[in-house]
């Protein structure tokens, strides 16, 4: 009688090995970027160095170069993952609504709604690399092909419905949704240096949201 053959454990130990090895990798990459968040939230972006964000982190400078060559590959993932977050939340709202003038309002609503709460990320998403100077981030041609996908992402159902609704509107859909998303920007650029100087805007985040839903809807036809 040929004794049963049992599959040999290496391959698994090895797997699952590799799996750790990984995780750990991710939470170290995660660590960083949040030291690099607390430095440049706390000091300002000049103050952004990698021998800064390794103490932060609590590692070595040889350590972090494993994760980020330069500040600015560091600086970039930050804004980023801001970028990648907005895209989804944007997307997934448009998703759930209709018509044109419903999505241009999801837009709308997704990009006012979810930076009011959390104006650093805004901050540090879409005013970052204008205020300043040289020390700012200058994208790569290979950071701009990650970047463009995700503006797709966050426009694209917004047209798709738009086009859909068969309404002649004021402008063509896809600038429409573009204008949507920049004048909500716009707000929170208004809100984000009223609030800073202790004098918040008259209208209440629903008001300037429901109005600009209520603009857009009317250009939309």
């Amino acid at each position: 009688m040929k004794p049963i053959s049992r599959p040999d454990p290496a391959p698994d130990m090895a797997e699952a090995r590799r799996a750790r090895q990984q995780r750990k990798r991710d939470r170290s990459r995660e660590d960083i970027l949040t030291a690099a968040r607390a430095v440049l939230l706390r000091d300002g972006i000049a103050s952004v160095t990698l021998e800064a964000v390794a103490r932060e982190a609590g590692m070595s400078k040889t350590g972090l170069y494993y994760y980020f060559a330069s500040k600015e590959a560091l600086v970039f993932e930050l804004m980023f993952a801001v970028w990648e977050s907005q895209s989804e939340r944007v997307r997934n709202a448009v998703d759930d609504v209709e018509t044109g003038p419903e999505a241009l309002a999801a837009v709308i609503r997704n990009t006012i709604g979810g930076f009011a709460p959390q104006m650093d990320d805004f901050r540090l998403a879409y005013l970052l690399s204008q205020v300043s100077g040289q020390s700012g981030l200058q994208l790569s041609p290979e950071q701009f092909t990650r970047i463009r996908p995700l503006n797709n992402a966050l426009l694209s159902g917004t047209v798709e419905k738009l086009s859909e609704t068969g309404q002649a509107s004021v402008v063509e859909p896809r600038l429409l949704a573009f204008l949507a998303f920049v004048s909500a920007l716009g707000l929170l650029t208004m809100k984000g240096l009223a609030e800073s100087q202790g004098d918040p805007l008259l209208y209440s985040d629903e008001q300037l949201i429901d109005g600009l839903s209520k603009v857009f809807a009317a250009a939309a036809g």
